[in-house]
């Protein structure tokens, strides 16, 4: 990435600034160490300036292996960020900003963790698993995005209306081909009710099979990870 601390009128994140971009993609080579970068955000004028004081040191995106550049993925960390912020920058009126009328949230999911406990005289320490609500983290799937012809690798994070669990939208990053680092957003219509994450959960558990089969496997230190 390339960071700044000093652009203006943009609302900073803790550990960032208020300024990143994903401009440059570096390549180590596990047998020798060598190292190359690639740009690719070509209209970043950090890594203009760089370039410029760093003659041949970095490559356009094109020159690297074709064997690298299919693996190629939009960044986690960074789409988290840009996730957040369009949860409320998503908003173009005025009135509503202020208002807040639309805010976005990121799910929350119940999941379980471990955790000690004291047993009976002379048993030792039990493995005892516990539930708790943790954001959604982006994930990585294969999917067709709406108009489009075939499936594409994207990183995905559904949104909710503010303090409700229903789906109100999801925001996809592009990482195939040309499309690499092209962000699209899906609204669903308000009137219309599309589960969120956590009432496909609820009804997931509201199966007596299934449920029965989580509480298994949850056992004696296991941990179950859905989705």
């Amino acid at each position: 990435y390339t960071t700044s601390d000093r652009y203006p009128y943009s609302e900073p994140r803790e550990g960032v600034g208020n300024y990143i971009r994903n401009s440059v993609k570096t390549v180590v080579d596990a047998y020798n160490g060598s190292v190359d970068f690639y740009i690719a955000d070509s209209d970043d004028p950090v890594v203009k300036a760089y370039s410029e004081g760093f003659p041949g040191l970095f490559k356009p995106l094109t020159a690297m292996p074709e064997a690298l550049r299919a693996h190629v993925r939009y960044p986690r960390d960074l789409f988290k960020i840009q996730a957040q912020m369009y949860a409320t920058y998503h908003m173009r009126d005025p009135q509503v900003f202020y208002n807040k009328e639309d805010l976005l949230s990121i799910p929350v999911r119940q999941v379980s963790a471990a955790a000690n406990s004291a047993g009976e005289a002379g048993s030792g320490t039990l493995k005892r698993s516990i539930s708790q609500e943790v954001e959604m983290e982006p994930y990585y799937t294969i999917m067709r995005l709406p108009g489009e012809e075939k499936e594409e690798f994207v990183l995905l994070l559904p949104f909710t209306p503010n303090k409700r669990d229903n789906m109100r939208a999801w925001l996809a990053a592009r990482s195939d081909g040309s499309h690499y680092g092209k962000l699209i957003a899906l609204n669903f219509p308000k009137a219309k009710l599309v589960y969120g994450p956590k009432q496909v959960d609820a009804r997931i558990d509201q199966d007596a099979y299934i449920s029965q089969q989580l509480s298994l496997w949850g056992q004696r230190g296991s941990q179950v990870i859905r989705g």
